[in-house]
Formats: structure tokens, sequence, C-alpha cells
């Protein structure tokens, strides 16, 4: 970062690891570059900081020796992503990625008019997208939506249960019933 750029706090995403290698380490450094406020919980602290990444916010009902110092240590009140979102959305937050595999799509599609997420992990990059959204891709890049069901969709070609594939270069288009779905990607 050159020495003309600042950073105001909270305005990169914050990066929630709840499964450490649920992403390569390419992509994971990527999400560290900006110096995100990263937030994990007792189960991923120990390979978290095995691979020095300094964390911010540990979620935890437990006792824990810290291999860190200055982490501030919270209380999971229901899950840890809903926790740690709440946390977030708190400290107005706009944006969070969320490094994991086992996350509960109700859970981003319930939080997303509060807070922007990216649910990376098991190759696919998943976003909360508004109704109407629209994005350009190149012929032939997989698409996939999840939770409810879609209203509308143009540009794309259903493959399979959720599953779609863009048919030319250009703009796709999806309008869900609802005023959020979730759409993934391929990364």
């Amino acid at each position: 970062m050159s020495s003309h750029h600042i950073v105001k706090e909270d305005q990169e995403p914050a990066l929630i690891i709840a499964q450490i290698d649920s992403v390569s380490s390419f992509l994971l450094d990527q999400l560290l570059e900006w110096n995100p406020i990263v937030i994990t919980d007792t189960h991923n602290l120990a390979p978290v900081s095995q691979l020095g990444i300094k964390v911010d916010v540990l979620f935890t009902n437990e006792s824990v020796d810290l291999p860190q110092d200055h982490v501030l240590i919270l209380p999971i009140v229901t899950s840890f992503l809903d926790t740690a979102l709440t946390y977030l959305i708190g400290r107005k937050c706009r944006a969070a990625n969320i490094i994991s595999t086992g996350t509960e799509p109700d859970l981003i599609l319930r939080r997303a008019g509060e807070i922007h997420t990216v649910l990376l992990g098991n190759g696919k990059r998943i976003v909360a997208a508004k109704s109407g959204f629209s994005k350009w891709r190149p012929k032939g890049e997989a698409v996939f939506l999840y939770g409810d069901p879609v209203a509308d969709i143009s540009g794309l070609q259903p493959t399979g249960e959720r599953e779609y594939v863009t048919v030319a270069d250009g703009f796709y288009s999806i309008y869900f019933e609802k005023p959020y779905g979730l759409v993934g990607e391929r990364i």
C-alpha cells in the first residue's frame, strides 16, 4: 500500500474464519492483504495462529490460552457466525467475508439487509444479492442459486437443480421472489 492511501477502520470487509482449510492459501493471502478485522472461534484459533494470522476477536464460551496478545474475547450467544455478524453489525461494518463450507444460507439471507456477506469455500464464492441482480460473465460460466425460489432468470440456461450456465458473453439477471437470494460462482 502506498503512503497516500488511508484505510479507515472497518472500511475493508471483516474476515470471519469458520473453517480455515476451506480456501486456498493464495485466496487467504488476498483476503488478508488490507489487514481486515479477523474474527474466529476456539476451534479455528490454533490453525489460524499457526499460519501467523493475527486474530482481533475470538468468540468462545470456553476458557482458552491465547497464543496471541491483544485479542478481544467475546461469548457466543447463538451460533458463532450469527454472533460474529451481530458484532460486526453493531460496529457498523458494512461487509464481511466468511471462510466456511458449512454455513447455512438462511443466516446470510436473514442478515443481507444489514451487512454484505461473501461466503468463500469449496471452490465457490456465494453472495446475498438483491432481487434484480445482474452481472456480466463470459459464455459457459457456472452460476449456482441457493435458498428461495427464483421469479425470473435471463441469460442463464439450467444444467441441474439450481445450477446454471451463462448462454453468451454478457449480462445475466436474476429476480428472486423475496428481496434477496444467494448467487454462487466458482473461484
